[in-house]
């Protein structure tokens, strides 16, 4: 139960008042001027999920969502049409247990973190199995916690966040070799209070969302930590609890908290942005949005784990300007 809150990220404190807060209350009644990033909603995938957790695009925009709690991937083409689902609960070759992130690389060639099964498993675009492997810790006896996995196209790198153990597990993409490990447990601009979800940024930097620590890792690919992105609190700007990131073509940051139910962006320097929501002004509020991902067409994908469904929308090309009250 103790890990649970942990990765979820749910305190009892009104959520409708940390909203409130966050748009505006805590500008002491003065109105302030942000931005919005206009989303337009497309469809929205349901498919019997249950708490799913997060979602990938491969080729032909086919897109990839987690259903970890059924132990199994859904499958859509990239309007959103059913076409298929692989795994189930096992240990076994191509069977999955409680798995939590997924990624794609250009051929599209699908990972998965099997988070209970503790490793990695590695599919076709069709879900066929090619090969597993175990996540490395530094004792024998510790245990690791695989729950996100993000591919490096150009540096030909693949990151593993492990969980329990504050650090990211890096692997050769070419035969899934050992090649060092980043960070560990505390506070300072290198370590980790159980980290969740990665994205390769534009620029092929490393995007970790870092939870208890209330911010996002920017690591090099060389395995040096070059920035944070946001701090505690509520208010534009802020993170409480993030939990899905990704990045867009222009190397705009996407952070997805978890608790608050909203999408900020930043540039790759830290410095906020915008909140993500619609034409008319309005911020959009999702209920416990958890992994999210932006295609080459510029469509977000979030996943809202407790509404057991992914919302799609497209991304307008330019921020408008909204007023808080």
């Amino acid at each position: 139960m103790k890990k649970k809150r942990q990765r979820m990220g749910i305190l009892n404190i009104p959520r409708m008042l940390l909203l409130t807060m966050l748009m505006g209350a805590s500008l002491q009644g003065s109105a302030a001027a942000y931005k919005i990033t206009p989303a337009e909603p497309l469809f929205t995938l349901t498919h019997d999920f249950l708490q799913p957790s997060d979602v990938a695009v491969g080729m032909q925009g086919r897109i990839y969502v987690l259903d970890g709690v059924r132990h199994r991937v859904v499958v859509f083409n990239s309007e959103g049409v059913f076409l298929s689902s692989f795994g189930r609960l096992g240990s076994g070759k191509g069977q999955l247990r409680y798995p939590l992130g997924i990624a794609v690389d250009g051929s599209g060639t699908i990972y998965i973190a099997d988070t209970g099964n503790r490793r990695i498993q590695v599919f076709s675009p069709d879900g066929d199995y090619k090969t597993d492997f175990a996540v490395a810790t530094d004792l024998p006896s510790q245990k690791c916690d695989p729950v996100d996995v993000a591919f490096d196209e150009k540096h030909k790198q693949l990151y593993v966040v492990d969980n329990d153990n504050h650090q990211i597990v890096v692997y050769s993409a070419d035969d899934y070799a050992f090649v060092g490990r980043w960070g560990s447990e505390g506070k300072l601009r290198s370590q980790f209070n159980h980290p969740f979800f990665a994205a390769i940024a534009d620029d092929s930097s490393l995007l970790v969302t870092d939870v208890l620590n209330t911010r996002v890792q920017v690591w090099s690919p060389w395995g040096k930590s070059v920035g944070t992105i946001g701090d505690w609190g509520v208010d534009l700007g802020q993170l409480y609890r993030p939990k899905g990131v990704c990045s867009d073509r222009e190397n705009r940051i996407y952070i997805a908290d978890s608790y608050l139910g909203v999408i900020q962006t930043f540039n790759r320097y830290g410095h906020f942005k915008s909140v993500v929501g619609s034409r008319d002004g309005t911020v959009t509020k999702w209920q416990t949005p958890a992994g999210i991902t932006i295609d080459d067409r510029q469509r977000l994908y979030v996943v809202e784990m407790l509404a057991n469904r992914v919302s799609v929308y497209q991304l307008g090309d330019n921020d408008i300007e909204a007023e808080s009250k």
